[in-house]
């Protein structure tokens, strides 16, 4: 059979696969500094190139996409798998054990960064797309490649980019690889992503700094006004307080509830991926809040003086940034709207912007979706257990996009390992794990053709 030809040419290729990757870890490209994103945007068209995909490097504003297909009957079913290649800042340096952009392999497990997150993901499908090609002749489906490289600086431009190309990214249904596995290594189908919206608080007081001592009590404090905004914003519980947040969070159905109780969760091994000793509470809370519950939270507060020794000051200024993480239904301009309409109530001295990381919305492929249990057919025929099906991911990624713009559900199967310290020092991919992602990919291929042959998967409309 070709797949098994395919499978045979994956394991025969494993270790000029790998050395394809550490040359994309090599060069940087970190969208958040501007550097070396189109160098590598190049440098990923031109591997896809060489394995006979045809590819080309499109601008965009900022960064540019990535875009390949191997096309060969315009009636077959078409699948696109989207990635970043683009990469976090690999601050701080010292805490590195090997420099980021030399790829260096300890304990199974090649670091640097981009490993995981998300370049050795991305390459997966690549590479499966060019065993196909070397060992069958073809892939059994139509595949198009959607690569950014700014999806780590907020993907600012895809949503613009899909629409302004939507007849050449037509497909049936989008595939993500990005994020990491079950903690017990078993392996995920998520079905969507939080949304994000970045906002800063900004609290002015006098047009200097004040001494605390001669000036206390009469000199107004930013910093204050802004703790005292935020203790009316969000109850110590976690629960938003703002009016109308919780509008349009969508009821936990029966079918949620099901997947729910399925979820496998073991405290302390959970805990490990974050670098805690336990997590205090039961596995349907923690499932629930992961994925089906906002959640406001602070990333950083800046003002006053916190060098060396101390300095006496009331701060002129003190600005707080904050990430909200959307569930599907609640929309960021809603939530933005709703927000300032808090902070004027409360305190209309405080400035509310719409800055940060920027915004995605969520998504949320239904769970009861045909393409689901096909997928976890090729999932299972690789790596022998059935898959979690995960109802959305902690994290936030752009497919909002493929619904909304491109017409298509999308699904993820997340390939790398679960403690991949993405957008940490020391980021991480298991060598065991990216040859499995390999090997999915091509499987998932083969599995959509033969559902698709048999009248199993629906087709995008072409109307």
């Amino acid at each position: 059979m070709s797949i098994d030809r395919v499978h045979r040419h994956i394991d025969d290729h494993r270790e000029e696969s790998l050395e394809i990757l550490k040359t994309l870890i090599r060069q940087p490209s970190i969208s958040a500094q501007d550097k070396g994103v189109k160098e590598c945007a190049r440098l990923l068209a031109d591997i896809m190139r060489k394995f006979g995909i045809s590819s080309d490097v499109i601008d965009t504003p900022t960064q540019p996409v990535v875009v390949g297909e191997v096309c060969k009957d315009p009636r077959a079913y078409t699948l696109l798998c989207y990635g970043h290649y683009d990469v976090q800042p690999p601050e701080p340096l010292e805490l590195w054990e090997s420099p980021p952009f030399e790829p260096t392999i300890r304990n199974g497990r090649l670091y640097g960064r981009g490993t995981g997150d998300n370049k050795g993901q991305l390459i997966t499908h690549v590479l499966a797309a060019r065993a196909w090609l070397e060992a069958a002749g073809g892939p059994p489906i139509n595949l198009k490649f959607v690569f950014e490289g700014e999806e780590e600086s907020g993907s600012k431009n895809l949503g613009n980019f899909v629409r302004e190309h939507k007849a050449k990214l037509a497909a049936d249904l989008a595939y993500v690889s990005d994020g990491g596995l079950h903690p017990s290594g078993r392996p995920t189908i998520s079905l969507g992503n939080r949304g994000i919206l970045g906002i800063t608080l900004v609290a002015q007081g006098a047009d200097r700094d004040n001494h605390s001592g001669n000036k206390g009590g009469v000199a107004p404090n930013p910093v204050w006004m802004l703790v005292h905004l935020l203790s009316t914003m969000v109850h110590p519980s976690g629960r938003v307080l703002i009016d109308g947040f919780y509008d349009h969070v969508r009821p936990i159905g029966p079918t949620e509830q099901k997947l729910l109780a399925t979820m496998e969760f073991d405290p302390k091994s959970f805990a490990t991926t974050m670098g805690l000793e336990t997590i205090p509470m039961d596995g349907a809370t923690y499932w629930k809040r992961i994925m089906l519950e906002p959640y406001f939270n602070i990333n950083g507060f800046i003002s006053g003086y916190v060098g060396p020794g101390s300095k006496t000051i009331i701060p002129s200024r003190a600005e707080c940034r904050i990430d909200i993480r959307l569930v599907v239904d609640q929309k960021t301009r809603d939530i933005f709207e709703k927000v300032k309409a808090h902070v004027k109530k409360v305190d209309p001295r405080v400035q509310v912007l719409e800055r940060g990381f920027g915004t995605m919305e969520a998504s949320r492929t239904n769970a009861d979706h045909p393409a689901v249990g096909v997928v976890g057919r090729a999932i299972k025929g690789v790596r022998g257990v059935e898959p979690f099906i995960i109802l959305s991911g902690g994290g936030s990624l752009p497919n909002a996009v493929w619904p909304n713009i491109l017409g298509v559900d999308h699904i993820g199967v997340p390939y790398a390992n679960a403690d991949e310290n993405n957008h940490s020092p020391n980021e991480n991919l298991s060598v065991e794990r990216f040859y499995d992602g390999i090997h999915v990919s091509a499987q998932v291929f083969q599995t959509l053709a033969e559902a698709d042959t048999k009248g199993e998967l629906p087709r995008r409309s072409t109307t």
